[in-house]
């Protein structure tokens, strides 16, 4: 890697990690916003049941196509231009999806938005990774919320959008969004050349003592947590609807009650891990067992339980991201873009295959339960991994070879 100018760590987690979080939650807006849309889209285009969920499907399935090459080029360059890229493809995939005459064109539409989806993730990890181990896990697990937090902002504002001024245009407004974040991102760049730095790539990270993460065994717990959160954000809502009675509004309710777990659990153990940084990997193990256990209470309890099962899933499956992105990056502190960059790929496999896979369970197995147990299965599985993913360090090291960054303290 190419030594480039450094910037501190903390000017990095001033600059980096707001760009970070409004990247990805334009990404998850656009992306998210596709699927919301879908009962007032899929008249108009033909789309069934299958079809619907292929939306999601597609535009994962790009994503995993480009992150791992992002994020080798997000290791050679400023981040910034890799993020004002990503979304400016974003922004043509929504736009070719809003115009879209039939279903292939709007499928194509959603494949370039995932591709975009795929560019900027890794380049949000370098942006935002602090030199020093103990705002890593923060740093890391902030910018991983603009995900939900995106979600959330286009089921509450599109589909309400699109009643009023059709489908089309609430998708197009949904590429308008990753526009102007792309005009933050590109003033940001603007700025960091004006002072002489171009990102965090170059920063030499500090890795705590203690148990940090093996890769690429490490990579598989990425693969099948996601798996099992995506599976739960596309199945959710059916489940409370065919299988507990709930009407549509109460199912909706309770999926918000899932991401509010994310919202808040994502950062609460990104400060958990920075207070314990040496101990990541344990805090990892600990999201997938509560996911576990939330998940085994989804078929089980009564309807009271899911107030407490629905917040716990999210807490601990969908709260493990950010402590995930930055165990990773104290992987291989070298190359912190290559290495989330290829967590992300098989993210993003997780993303496309699990789902279809759950679902095929419940086809031929008939009933819900198998779904959730499915789930609660893999998440045990990603603990058992992880118990086999570790490796030990004696004393804290320095991570990238690169110029040494005046001010920055572990």
């Amino acid at each position: 890697m190419n030594a480039r100018p450094p910037r501190s760590g903390e000017l990095g987690e001033l600059s980096g990690v707001p760009l970070s979080l409004a990247t990805l939650g334009a990404g998850a807006f656009a992306l998210v916003g596709a699927s919301v849309l879908a009962p007032l889209l899929r008249g108009e285009l033909g789309l069934g049941a299958t079809g619907v969920g292929a939306i999601a499907s597609v535009g994962y399935f790009g994503a995993l196509l480009t992150a791992r090459f992002a994020g080798g080029l997000s290791d050679r360059t400023a981040p910034e231009l890799v993020i004002v890229f990503g979304l400016c493809v974003m922004a043509g995939g929504t736009g070719i999806a809003a115009l879209a005459p039939g279903p292939v064109s709007f499928y194509v539409g959603i494949g370039i938005l995932g591709c975009g989806y795929g560019t900027v993730n890794p380049a949000t990890s370098v942006l935002a990774n602090p030199a020093a181990a103990r705002r890593r896990g923060l740093a890391m697990s902030l910018k991983q919320s603009g995900v939900p937090l995106g979600g959330m902002a286009a089921g509450a504002v599109l589909p309400g959008l699109g009643d009023l001024v059709g489908w089309r245009l609430a998708l197009a407004a949904a590429g308008i969004v990753c526009l102007l974040v792309c005009v933050f991102a590109g003033a940001s760049a603007r700025s960091s050349r004006a002072r002489g730095t171009t990102g965090t790539a170059s920063v030499a990270q500090v890795i705590p003592a203690g148990t940090v993460l093996r890769l690429p065994l490490g990579y598989g717990y990425g693969l099948m947590m996601a798996g099992v959160q995506v599976t739960m954000f596309a199945m959710l809502a059916v489940f409370l609807v065919e299988d507990r009675g709930f009407s549509a509004q109460r199912a909706g309710l309770g999926a918000s009650l899932l991401l509010i777990g994310a919202v808040l659990g994502r950062p609460a153990w990104g400060l958990l891990s920075d207070l314990y940084p040496a101990s990541r990997v344990t805090v990892l193990q600990v999201n997938a067992l509560l996911g576990a256990g939330g998940m085994i209470m989804l078929p089980f309890g009564p309807d009271a339980l899911l107030l407490l099962a629905l917040p716990l899933i999210g807490i601990g499956a969908a709260g493990w991201n950010g402590v995930y992105i930055a165990a990773v990056a104290e992987a291989r502190s070298d190359s912190v873009g290559g290495s989330t960059g290829m967590a992300l790929t098989l993210i993003n496999v997780g993303a496309v295959v699990t789902p279809l896979g759950v679902g095929a369970v419940v086809e031929h197995l008939g009933g819900w339960t198998w779904a959730w147990l499915c789930c609660a299965t893999v998440s045990l599985l990603a603990v058992l991994t992880l118990a086999f993913a570790r490796r030990h360090l004696t004393g804290p090291v320095p991570g990238a070879p690169t110029a040494a960054v005046e001010g920055v303290q572990p």
